[in-house]
């Protein structure tokens, strides 16, 4: 089942991959959280996990750092390795890292983890603490809410499917695969009616 869900969701982005470069290609929304990111990374290895078309990817590599980006949409990684052409891009799953333990100095997930059923949640995480190494720093970010459903979106036509958390049960979740939160942020986008919860977090 959690198979079907995720694959639904690849799908949509397969489908829409140019046009959700075009909405989505500036940093500008995210650009105070990138540079807290990279002021406080303790080396120059960064994994971008859910990269989709390579705009974080870009801003770290343009910065001097050594971009590994990994998503599921082949359409989605097409765009991204012209958009970054300095990063390097893999085709994988965020709930099966194939790379080293202690290998990574950053893991950047932006609005990308919440798309994992909650299920495969905690498993991911200890994926994610396993590639990174001592004090190496992790950036997530989610939709607040509850539960975890199909959404449909205006934008892209088709539906995606999202996985909601409040600060609390993200930080319990992240706390428990072993890292420490040292920054959180609820963010308030009016205009999409969306609450982000953001979080950074130290091995």
């Amino acid at each position: 089942m959690e198979k079907e869900l995720v694959l639904k969701t690849i799908e949509t982005y397969n489908n829409c991959a140019e046009e959700y470069f075009q909405i989505n290609n500036s940093i500008d929304v995210i650009k105070s959280h990138l540079e807290f990111f990279i002021k406080n990374l303790y080396g120059t290895k960064i994994l971008d996990v859910g990269c989709g078309p390579g705009r974080d990817a870009k801003f770290f590599s343009e910065k001097g750092f050594e971009v590994v980006g990994i998503d599921l949409s082949e359409k989605l990684l097409e765009i991204a390795k012209e958009n970054a052409p300095n990063a390097k891009f893999y085709l994988m799953d965020m709930r099966d890292l194939n790379f080293p333990d202690n290998h990574f100095d950053g893991l950047w997930a932006c609005a990308s983890f919440l798309h994992i059923p909650r299920k495969d949640a905690q498993r991911t995480l200890d994926g994610f603490y396993k590639v990174l190494k001592p004090k190496g720093l992790m950036y997530i970010s989610v939709k607040e809410g509850t539960g975890e459903k199909f959404v449909k979106s205006n934008r892209y036509g088709k539906e995606r499917y999202f996985v909601y958390y409040f600060s609390r049960e993200l930080k319990k979740l992240i706390e428990k695969s072993g890292f420490k939160v040292i920054k959180e942020m609820i963010e308030k986008k009016k205009k999409m009616d969306v609450t982000w919860v953001n979080m950074f977090a130290r091995k």
